[in-house]
């Protein structure tokens, strides 16, 4: 039964990385690396006890003994309501695939090490092609993944640091209308970008444990393609495309309490150097356009999160998290790409063992803020008055996990 179970699940985790490099993400800043977490509000920086903690808090692999490797996929659907001049326009339902996948190895009582694959940056917007804010935006796509190899020492039975290199592979497409009589840009670059984190857990007392991780900003230069063509379709202009940006720095701080034997609640604050976000540049060669750059000025955010699991029975855990996530847009500086305001996501979430193999399903919805009194200038000069209303994001997932 264990040598089936393990032949399972590695052709499982197989089968996860092969499809990682087609992830779909629902959102810019993504959270959704593991399903016990995501039941947990995604608070696993303290008290994780699989191998997603690569993702969360590497450090937290001194806690797993031998080998164990976990892997699963969250599916997200979010949507809104964009108001252009008072023209409403709802977002294309679209669900988003996040793929994740992770192994962790027991070298000896101090050493371990681990290789995860997740997606940390992502976006997905899609208008119809005709709407009213058509000359704004038709459709963005960011699609990233992360492969991170990591290494956690146990200084002492209380301390454990660890640090990890993160390489990231991903692609970044935009398309939008030049002028109201139907002349369309689109851009398609993909790049690649080295990144790195430091973490530390410290084990304050039996049933109290602090948790932190540092992630280093990510300098991106995408190559690829510009095209223009004109209403009927027939191509006017193509030619190379640079796209150039700076992806934020995050320090999160974790808080575990296990006031009972059964039940563990965690506490994290997330905050994010958004302000490194500032603009995007487009640099063209043999292009009809001229080079330009779209300012973001995004500001640095706070995200809180809370999450608890109670042990019905060894085998069967129960869990919930709540979420509050503070947008990182400017009101002057916002836009169709991301019609987005502070949220608030509510997790439920549960585990079942049967040996050395785990289950962990999970469930979120995410209502955001409403915002009005907008005001959007396109590419040849045209304001509208907008207003995002009815923002939700509905999501659930699986991941199965095994320890050799």
């Amino acid at each position: 039964m264990k040598r089936a179970s393990a032949i399972f699940f590695c052709s499982f985790v197989l089968c996860i990385l092969a499809s990682a490099v087609t992830v779909h993400a629902g959102g810019f800043a993504l959270y959704e690396w593991g399903n016990r977490a995501l039941g947990m509000g995604t608070a696993n920086y303290a008290t994780g006890n699989d191998a997603s903690v690569i993702a969360y808090n590497p450090s937290q692999m001194t806690k797993l003994e031998g080998t164990n490797v976990y892997a699963g996929t969250a599916v997200i659907n979010p949507m809104s309501d964009v108001y252009i001049d008072g023209d409403k326009s709802t977002t294309r339902s679209v669900n988003h695939v996040v793929p994740h996948a992770y192994i962790t190895h027991q070298v000896n009582d101090d050493l371990y090490i681990g290789l995860g694959e997740y997606t940390r940056f992502g976006l997905g917007t899609k208008y119809d092609d005709d709407w009213a804010g058509a000359t704004l935006l038709q459709e963005a796509l960011l699609e990233t993944y992360s492969l991170t190899p990591t290494v956690a020492y146990k200084v002492t039975d209380d301390l454990a640091l660890s640090g990890g290199v993160e390489f990231i592979k991903g692609g970044f497409m935009i398309k939008k209308m030049l002028s109201p009589v139907g002349q369309k840009f689109k851009v398609d670059v993909d790049s690649a970008a080295l990144a790195f984190n430091l973490s530390m857990l410290y084990d304050i007392t039996d049933d109290l444990n602090f948790g932190f991780i540092y992630r280093s900003p990510v300098h991106f230069v995408g190559k690829g393609k510009a095209t223009y063509h004109n209403a009927a379709g027939v191509l006017l202009s193509s030619g190379n495309a640079t796209l150039t940006a700076d992806f934020p720095a995050s320090y999160t701080a974790g808080l575990g309490y296990s006031p009972i034997e059964n039940l563990t609640f965690e506490f994290d604050i997330v905050y994010t150097q958004w302000e490194q976000f500032d603009r995007i540049e487009f640099d063209f060669d043999g292009f009809a356009l001229p080079d330009t750059e779209e300012e973001f000025n995004y500001k640095s955010t706070w995200r809180f999160q809370l999450g608890a699991e109670y042990l019905v029975t060894n085998a069967l855990a129960l869990r919930a998290g709540y979420v509050y996530d503070q947008t990182p847009i400017r009101h002057e500086y916002t836009s169709p790409l991301l019609p987005a305001n502070d949220r608030q996501m509510f997790t439920l979430g549960a585990g079942y063992a049967i040996n050395n193999l785990t289950f962990d399903l999970s469930g979120m919805y995410i209502v955001t803020k409403e915002r009005h009194g907008m005001k959007m200038t396109d590419a040849i000069g045209t304001t509208y008055d907008a207003d995002f209303k009815n923002g939700r994001t509905w999501g659930a997932g699986l991941s199965v996990g095994y320890a050799f």
